[in-house]
């Protein structure tokens, strides 16, 4: 059974939480303050307070439901690698929620689903400053040292032997770029019946230009600005990791320093200039970064944005996801095809 845009409606979606509960063997469940955030463009997030009877005692917990639509941009979803890197990261370093429950069939609620803590905070969103600074001066020094202190855990987490080994991506140096070139080429080819030039040329020189891995690391795919939470100057947890697979560490690196998430401000993801960022991060890991290495995954990194929002259009225009943001992404296409060559230039 495949979700419509009506299971996603709050009163069905109470419904379904208030089953899948019972059907853990929790009694006397509750479901109070169910809302749908509008934050994320991927899948649909929900809160709630979830409560029930637990030896004789009544347990309430604040928790998020998060739904992997069927006409979203990454459709068909899976969120068993989001979850298990999830739990396997737990004490790690990396700040994440707990997590509780996933399912990658629709029995439950439609579409594949996990369900874990909330986590107070709010997402600081790298399109609201325009040039300008999106955080004081101390804040931003502060912010800057936990954000590249949670990306150091992340790449130094050690995968083998714990269940983010069974995740997608790369176990090749030698093929991890190539692979990634690979994989949003294929998506482009689902997403768009027409060829773009631009890409079509960004992949022979990705192809062509693509480093050797310094390391196998787990990676995030989407660690930026507007992806980690923020409560009285701590970052409180890192979100969004529907993307996260094995590959090159430095494909995050490339990600924090694209011109789409600092706009026409000097710092990558208004934290930290360039210089600054690879010279932390090598502190922390023990592993140099290659400026060029760096500046390639800068290019692919605006390559595969782009592919995403070619994504948007196919949601919007195909798959009747009324979403105005994908819209909206589909009218930023041309600005991120400048984007990509000028990331090509730079990287050469």
């Amino acid at each position: 059974m495949s979700a419509s845009l009506a299971d996603f409606e709050l009163p069905r979606v109470r419904e379904r939480l208030q089953r899948y509960f019972a059907a853990q063997g929790f009694e006397g469940v509750e479901i109070e303050g169910l809302r749908r955030f509008t934050v994320g463009f991927s899948w649909i997030t929900f809160g709630f307070t979830g409560s029930w009877r637990e030896r004789g005692a009544r347990v309430e917990r604040r928790l998020i439901l998060r739904i992997g639509p069927p006409m979203g941009i990454f459709a068909p979803y899976k969120a068993s690698p989001e979850f298990r890197t999830l739990r396997a990261l737990a004490g790690s370093g990396v700040p994440v929620p707990g997590v509780y429950g996933f399912s990658d069939d629709n029995e439950a609620f439609g579409a594949p689903f996990f369900i874990c803590d909330f986590v107070t905070g709010d997402a600081p969103i790298p399109w609201t400053h325009d040039g300008g600074p999106a955080f004081s001066e101390p804040v931003r020094r502060e912010l800057a040292v936990q954000f590249v202190s949670a990306l150091a855990a992340l790449h130094r987490f050690a995968w083998q032997g714990s269940e983010v080994e069974g995740i997608d991506g790369a176990r090749d140096v030698q093929r991890a770029a190539i692979e990634q070139v690979d994989y949003w080429e294929t998506n482009f080819a689902r997403w768009s019946r027409a060829r773009e030039p631009m890409l079509e040329w960004a992949a022979i020189w990705l192809r062509d230009h693509a480093p050797v891995a310094p390391r196998i690391s787990v990676v995030h795919g989407d660690f930026r600005i507007g992806n980690f939470l923020v409560d009285a100057g701590r970052i409180t947890a890192i979100l969004d990791w529907e993307l996260v697979r094995l590959g090159d560490p430095l494909e995050d690196i490339g990600w924090i320093c694209m011109q789409a998430w600092r706009g026409r401000s000097p710092y990558m993801c208004h934290l930290f200039e360039r210089d600054e960022l690879l010279e932390g991060y090598a502190a922390l890991t023990g592993f140099a970064v290659d400026p060029r290495a760096a500046r390639y995954w800068e290019a692919f990194g605006t390559y595969k944005l782009a592919v995403m929002h070619y994504g948007a259009q196919h949601c919007f225009e195909t798959r009747g996801y009324n979403d105005m943001r994908m819209a909206g992404m589909t009218a930023q296409i041309p600005r991120l095809l400048l984007q990509v060559e000028s990331a090509m230039e730079r990287a050469a």
